[in-house]
């Protein structure tokens, strides 16, 4: 499975290469919030906040070309709607795949990216 899709990020934010970093950088401040928040809902039972979380994810993850990211996300929505116990595989999962995401050369790269579309960092 793809881990970054550019073509499918690019096509989401027209073309906008600053946009896509823009959104790639909130992707990789807010996702790790997000998978603590579903570690602790899994721990506690409280599925319906897993599926919600899980959901918040997913839609980031949409929004900047992840794909293996966006799947990972979705099965937990899923097993969290349905009140499945057995999450926590899942969740690793979407660990991965996150840990994949951000590791990705293109993602590193679109993430430096400054307003003015020139790289601040190395």
């Amino acid at each position: 499975m793809i881990d970054f899709d550019v073509d499918d990020a690019l096509e989401r934010t027209a073309g906008d290469r600053n946009l896509l970093g823009e959104v790639i950088r909130f992707t990789l401040e807010d996702l790790p919030d997000l998978i603590d928040g579903m570690s602790v809902s899994l721990n506690e039972g409280r599925f319906p906040d897993t599926a919600r979380l899980a959901h918040k994810a997913k839609g980031s993850a949409g929004a900047c070309g992840a794909r293996r990211l966006y799947v990972a996300a979705l099965d937990l929505e899923m097993a969290g709607e349905k009140g499945e116990t057995e999450n926590t595989a899942l969740l690793d999962s979407l660990k991965e795949a996150f840990d994949a995401f951000r590791a990705h050369p293109d993602v590193r790269e679109f993430a430096s990216l400054d307003a003015g579309g020139e790289a601040s960092i190395g």
